[in-house]
């Protein structure tokens, strides 16, 4: 087995395709009427801190696994933390600055940047830094996107360089309380996909929200 994807296989091997099982999570309906989307966007790219909780999948070709997610965000800096059923922590990502450091499997990785450390351990092309802001339904100004008929962001393809062609795609936007007091909409279901090449596989990976926290 190659090293691109062993790692994830035998980490999450415990709680495989245990993505989508809890049933009693209420689902978020959305906005019952359209939204200004200019507005709307510039309230998410004012949202420099933020915290979630939820579960996420990974999938490359008939390979797939899943763990629970806990991403605390400030500015640039963050810490993303994968764990199995029991709470016990499978991942730990700490980026600060120049600095990123990877726990995983009793082992200690680290890089200048998450980009390269992540590929380094997984294989995996994953645009962190787009990632940052694509989670809250934000697009870069060089990505094409599409609307839901209430005028949230309802996919996009990105189109820089760096972004390995990544295609989003959101749903069960729900209601969240800023710190000011006001609301922002914000997708609790995304789905990314990275179409396959002659060099890699297709890449997939579902986030589900069960709460924000700004």
């Amino acid at each position: 087995m190659n090293q691109s994807f062993s790692f994830f296989r035998f980490a999450f091997i415990a709680i495989i395709l245990s993505l989508f099982l809890s049933a009693c999570t209420v689902v978020p309906k959305g906005p019952e009427h359209a939204i200004n989307l200019t507005s709307q966007l510039k309230q998410v790219a004012e949202i420099s801190r933020w915290q979630l909780n939820g579960k996420i999948a990974f999938r490359r070709d008939d390979e797939g696994v899943s763990a629970s997610v806990n991403w605390k965000t400030d500015s640039d800096d963050f810490n993303f933390r994968l764990t199995n059923l029991l709470g016990v922590t499978l991942v730990n990502l700490d980026v600060e600055g120049k600095n990123a450091v990877l726990e995983a499997d009793g082992e200690t990785y680290i890089d200048a940047l998450p980009e390269p450390l992540i590929y380094r351990v997984t294989g995996m092309d994953i645009p962190v830094n787009a990632l940052l802001s694509w989670i809250k339904g934000l697009p870069l100004p060089s990505d094409q996107y599409t609307l839901t008929d209430k005028g949230l962001l309802a996919t996009l393809k990105s189109t820089c360089q760096a972004c390995e062609g990544w295609e989003v795609t959101y749903a069960n936007y729900g209601s969240v309380e800023q710190e000011n007091g006001n609301t922002v909409w914000l997708p609790h279901a995304i789905n990314l996909v990275q179409p396959a090449t002659q060099y890699r596989a297709k890449t997939q990976l579902k986030i589900k929200i069960y709460k924000w926290t700004l």
